[in-house]
């Protein structure tokens, strides 16, 4: 068995996690390690899509006293708070690199079964021109009950979207991911929403909707062993490498605290 990276930070800024994220993708070819890290945010953050523009924020009031950061991702907003962030990169020389659309609904079907078991029922979204569907992966039925639709695919919220491949229970979103390639390494990095945040009361998360009390520490535990067993590696705790913690210095100053990045339209 092949051995993994794992990273578990404690909570930090929007703009260290960033950068944190885009290191590790611009060092994987160097480092050759499939890297997991799961991480927090020392306040509740905002962090914009990519393409999004500055001035979208404002028609959030909710978040407005939040700090900001911007995505090397794209898609909608998103309020950082209760919720488990994580991501997953893939050197070029790692056979998953080049696997990115099952690594994608991979790592989302690991987080349903892990609810599934506990008698939630998480699915799969997947969109279709004429209705949306909701596949159901522990039955292999497919079901629109309380499917929130239509959706309003340019709501600033990420979590008030719907794309082929989201985590749902009863039509709520409560998981999404996306990805970014470097050099053909891949970089994977989502959210998953276990609560509600006072900065973003239009969204419930998994303990709002199902009355569970998942959290952070709980949540990143039970998905270690299912992803490890995905990718075929033994997930070894450890920390960024002198070189990746440069890099981080770097990135910081040149995107994440940049207010130039974070004003570009």
């Amino acid at each position: 068995m092949q051995r993994a990276r794992l990273i578990i930070d404690p909570p930090s800024t929007g703009g260290w996690n960033m950068a944190v994220d885009q290191a590790i993708l611009e060092t994987a070819d160097e480092t050759g390690l499939v890297t997991l890290r799961f991480y927090q945010w020392s306040l509740p953050t905002l962090s914009l899509g990519y393409f999004q523009k500055l001035a979208d924020r404002d028609r959030h009031p909710s978040s407005l006293n939040c700090p900001l950061v911007r995505r090397r991702t794209g898609g909608g907003a998103i309020v950082h708070d209760a919720e488990l962030t994580y991501s997953l990169c893939v050197p070029s020389t790692n056979r998953w690199s080049s696997k990115n659309e099952e690594l994608y609904d991979a790592i989302h079907k690991i987080i349903i079964s892990l609810l599934n078991e506990d008698g939630i029922p998480a699915a799969l979204y997947r969109d279709t021109p004429e209705k949306p569907k909701i596949e159901d992966n522990s039955s292999g039925l497919n079901s629109n009950e309380n499917s929130p639709w239509p959706v309003d695919p340019k709501s600033f919220l990420c979590f008030l979207r719907r794309s082929p491949g989201d985590v749902v229970i009863k039509g709520h979103k409560i998981a999404g991911s996306a990805q970014r390639r470097l050099k053909k390494s891949l970089l994977q990095h989502g959210s998953v929403l276990y609560g509600n945040s006072i900065f973003a009361p239009e969204l419930n998360g998994i303990n709002n909707i199902s009355g569970s009390k998942y959290t952070f520490d709980g949540l990143s535990s039970r998905l270690l062993s299912p992803i490890e067993d995905y990718l075929g590696a033994r997930l070894d705790r450890q920390d960024l490498s002198k070189r990746e913690k440069m890099a981080v210095k770097r990135v910081q100053n040149s995107h994440f605290k940049n207010p130039k990045w974070t004003s570009r339209s």
